[in-house]
């Protein structure tokens, strides 16, 4: 399972998800421990303020009427009896302790030292090391000498019951949580969708598709380059444009030339050398034809649409049976593909005439895979040198040096399958086969 989402607005809401919770966690446990020492310093203040108090109504008090008022006086939290020893040792007090303890005598006796004061640890056996007041959460024990000669003495914990901001501060962290992807759902429609349009539309251009400009919304950065996208795509339709045309004014005016060559060859009178001048021309022919061809990349002037792969194989299987040659299909009975037909058969028709032409028959097989498509085309010829596989994907490039079409053809059979399929998103390969032979692997995406 990944944890890290692959989308941009899902980073983002990760990620300002991550932040406003880590800040809320940061922030609530700085007020958390404030709101702690604040509360523990309000409950020894209160206890010592209770105590003061009770010792000077006692004073007021008939003698039998005090165990009476003692009992009203104490609360759940506040314990308060009157005994005949006091509740803290003699010699228990800290600085803190003893302080607080000065702070009693002053409220009831002028420098009369008969109040005593400890903090404990209420619901641990052992005791606890001595240290500040404001460091302790748990109990505070106190006990004041009265005038009879008996002691007061209270007890009332300093560890306060579960404050309700915490349930605020949950509820807080839930509605930023919310507020957070409100935002990100407002970002990802005016920032991420345009990304996600551009990261489309970069695509789609890649494969040679064409569409109208997208529109430019979003931040200015976002519509600069939304608007520099636009014009990069304008002018790369223009120069392919404006090279179609020149290519084809250029061959219609070297067809003409090559034209009358042919019919001055015709009228030479030596029969051996008319053929061999014949044979040259249409070579000539052949070769500017396949030029031609390759720098028009006629792929990219197509349109696409869907297509039924496995029956265009198979079309182009028989058509090649037509004229006689070895060349079997394996496939399932259809393979639906959104592509340029013209540009995939022409490229597979390349890679089927190279295996028909160096071993005298080719075997076709078509799989669908879970990421793809791959056409798998083998061959029992002399396979490649390995160091020159990818060589031959380059235009011009033979393994025979010459351009006699009888051994091999121009050089550009493979360079425009490569160019035609890489426009549909895919790739061709090229590898020698364990049992001899070579194999053309054509993979396109599902």
């Amino acid at each position: 399972m990944r944890l890290v989402p692959r989308s941009l607005g899902g980073r983002l809401a990760l990620l300002l998800v991550l932040a406003v919770v880590g800040a809320q966690a940061v922030a609530f446990a700085m007020f958390a421990h404030e709101s702690s020492r604040v509360g523990r310093a309000a409950a020894r203040t209160q206890v010592v303020d209770r105590i003061a108090t009770l010792v000077r109504l006692l004073d007021a008090v008939q003698p039998d009427t005090v165990p009476s008022v003692v009992a009203a006086y104490g609360s759940p939290r506040h314990r308060f009896t009157i005994d005949a020893e006091s509740l803290v040792p003699e010699g228990a007090m800290g600085p803190d302790e003893a302080r607080l303890a000065r702070r009693i005598d002053r409220r009831m006796k002028d420098d009369a030292s008969q109040s005593r004061i400890a903090l404990v640890e209420r619901d641990v056996g052992e005791d606890s090391s001595q240290g500040r007041l404001s460091d302790r959460t748990q109990a505070l024990r106190v006990s004041v000498r009265l005038d009879d000669g008996r002691w007061l003495n209270a007890e009332a914990p300093l560890a306060s019951r579960t404050p309700p901001w915490m349930r605020i501060a949950l509820i807080q962290v839930l509605a930023s949580v919310v507020a957070v992807l409100l935002v990100v759902a407002i970002a990802r429609r005016g920032i991420v969708g345009p990304v996600a349009d551009l990261a489309r539309a970069a695509e789609r251009a890649g494969r040679g598709a064409t569409f109208e400009p997208l529109p430019e919304r979003g931040p200015i950065e976002l519509r600069t380059m939304t608007a520099a996208f636009n014009l990069m795509q304008e002018r790369s339709g223009a120069f392919v444009a404006d090279r179609t045309r020149m290519l084809a004014a250029i061959s219609h005016d070297l067809r003409t030339p090559i034209a009358s060559l042919w019919l001055r060859a015709e009228m030479v009178e030596d029969a051996e050398l008319r053929a061999a001048m014949v044979r040259t021309i249409s070579d000539m022919g052949r070769m500017v034809d396949a030029t031609l061809a390759f720098a028009r990349d006629d792929a990219l002037a197509q349109n696409g649409g869907p297509l039924d792969l496995a029956e265009m194989v198979r079309a182009l299987v028989e058509d090649h049976v037509v004229l006689g040659r070895d060349v079997t299909v394996l496939s399932p009975a259809d393979l639906p593909f959104h592509g340029r037909p013209v540009a995939l058969r022409r490229a597979l028709d390349n890679l089927v005439g190279n295996a028909v032409r160096y071993s005298d028959r080719a075997r076709i097989t078509l799989e669908r895979g879970g990421d793809g498509i791959r056409v798998l085309i083998d061959d029992d010829g002399p396979g490649i040198p390995p160091d020159r596989i990818e060589e031959m994907f380059a235009p011009f490039a033979r393994l025979e040096g010459s351009r006699n079409a009888d051994t091999g053809g121009t050089g550009l059979g493979l360079a425009i399958a490569r160019s035609a399929i890489r426009a549909h998103g895919g790739d061709v390969t090229l590898v020698n086969r364990a049992d001899g032979g070579l194999r053309a692997e054509v993979t396109l995406p599902a």
